[in-house]
């Protein structure tokens, strides 16, 4: 079902007795969410994910699930990929501010094929235990009936709903911005050079670290940074500059107020860059510049001969007094 149309739904939260979650399967691909006591699918545990799509819904299970007792909060879909966490797996814990009685939990699908236990022990369960609140997290892999669910709305996600309802907004910088000080220097460079995948390098990225450093950045490479440290170095920096990416969407959480960010195009599709781009302005009180001279940019040599592309880029960063 694609989600084109659909606007971000306002704030709303469901008691759901005797819900059954029912996790994707290899066999049935992004098909997951949850069964009401009639058996019927709940429209509000879909997913917006991906290219503007919702997660299909599920059939009822052929075998009696598992029985997991108590009272939880859905949270929507685990993802390995740390864009598509913030994204998919965080925007419904803005429900633990509203909630008149407290949780056992959290319950998070998990993919097949995809171990993100093991993503929430070496890398997002920081981030995770301070929006979770430090509730347990219970990963739904099989059809599982609970108590009572607390199914909240979706509060922000993928292209149009990157802005985010005014409750989501509010719990994400309330509960980010209580955990690291702001720690590190004014001005940085967030740098895509040393991500293992070339497509999502930003090709010359060296000049632009060059520039960047004569300026007076630091340049920062959020892969090699903790969670803690990555927002530790967001919120203590007044300047901000880099390609779009995953970067910033945790960074617009908790940018300091009046901050100056410039977010450089990297990308031809222009509703995802639209889209990074609204978040950080909804989430956070900054004054946002774009740099569009990359966006249709064909990929070279690092070490090649300069395109007009990053010549043009850095007349514009020097028009915006960025370098």
């Amino acid at each position: 079902m694609r989600a084109d149309a659909c606007p971000l739904p306002d704030a709303r939260i469901d008691m759901v007795p005797d819900a059954i979650l029912v996790p994707p399967q290899a066999e049935t691909g992004m098909t997951c969410g949850v069964l009401g006591p009639d058996g019927n699918a709940l429209a509000a545990a879909r997913t917006f994910y991906s290219d503007a799509r919702f997660t299909p819904d599920p059939t009822p299970p052929d075998a009696p699930p598992a029985h997991l007792p108590g009272r939880w909060l859905f949270a929507g879909m685990g993802r390995y990929h740390f864009g598509h966490f913030l994204l998919e797996s965080t925007p419904r814990l803005w429900a633990l501010d509203h909630v008149a009685t407290p949780v056992d939990g959290i319950a998070l699908f998990s993919r097949p094929g995809r171990d993100i236990a093991a993503v929430l022990r070496r890398r997002l369960g920081p981030l995770m235990a301070q929006l979770g609140q430090n509730l347990p997290i219970h990963l739904i892999e099989h059809p599982t009936r609970v108590d009572e669910l607390v199914l909240p709305s979706q509060g922000f996600g993928h292209l149009h709903w990157s802005h985010g309802t005014p409750e989501a907004r509010a719990y994400m910088r309330r509960h980010l911005c209580a955990g690291p000080v702001p720690e590190g220097p004014e001005r940085i460079y967030i740098s895509r050079r040393r991500l293992k995948d070339p497509i999502k390098q930003v090709p010359h990225e060296r000049l632009l670290e060059r520039w960047t450093t004569k300026a007076g950045y630091q340049v920062i490479h959020p892969e090699r940074l903790t969670i803690p440290e990555q927002i530790a170095a967001y919120r203590a920096a007044k300047v901000i500059l880099g390609p779009d990416g995953s970067a910033f969407h945790l960074a617009a959480f908790v940018f300091s107020p009046g901050a100056k960010v410039g977010l450089i195009q990297r990308r031809t599709r222009q509703d995802v860059f639209d889209a990074i781009a609204q978040q950080i302005t909804g989430f956070s009180d900054v004054d946002l510049t774009s740099f569009a001279a990359l966006s249709d940019y064909a990929p070279t040599a690092e070490d090649g001969p300069r395109p007009p592309q990053m010549l043009g880029l850095r007349a514009d960063l020097q028009a915006a007094g960025f370098i």
